[in-house]
């Protein structure tokens, strides 16, 4: 039993360092997709504006539309129109790319298949909100990790 719990903490400790690895990919990817975006569109300094935004890439549910939404919504305000379309339409697809490459990337680094990933973050923020979007799978990383073992130790 002994070693049964030293695997699974030792299997659990390698899935949230996985999942920490996914999240800074993801992080980098979101960074590109703005650098991309914010120089096309010529925004001063499109390499720090897009580093500090994607670094709030790692709140949960906020993420970088704590920053992009509320400017271009000051920009449509201000009469800007053509920078709030271009900012919405950045933003909008920067969340639709990470949401596609969410659960194959995070799968993908901590063992699990995508739909599990998708699975356990939508349970995960269901049942606990934001913070449940880290938990999800984090718990289910735990799981797998018990029954994994469960079937090496039965063997």
């Amino acid at each position: 039993m002994n070693n049964f719990l030293r695997n699974v903490m030792k299997d659990t400790s390698s899935g949230i360092k996985g999942y920490i690895k996914a999240q800074l990919k993801l992080i980098g990817i979101t960074f590109l997709i703005l650098f991309i975006g914010l120089d096309m569109i010529d925004i001063a300094h499109p390499f720090l504006v897009s580093l500090g935004i994607s670094i709030l890439d790692m709140i949960p549910v906020l993420g970088i539309g704590i920053v992009l939404v509320p400017w271009s919504i000051i920009s449509f305000v201000m009469g800007n129109t053509d920078l709030a379309t271009k900012i919405a339409i950045l933003f909008v697809i920067a969340v639709i790319v990470r949401q596609v490459l969410e659960p194959i990337i995070v799968g993908k680094h901590i063992g699990i298949r995508p739909l599990y990933t998708f699975v356990a973050t939508l349970l995960g923020s269901i049942a606990l909100g934001p913070i449940g979007i880290i938990l999800g799978p984090a718990i289910a990383i735990l799981i797998i990790s018990i029954q994994n073992n469960r079937r090496s130790s039965t063997k």
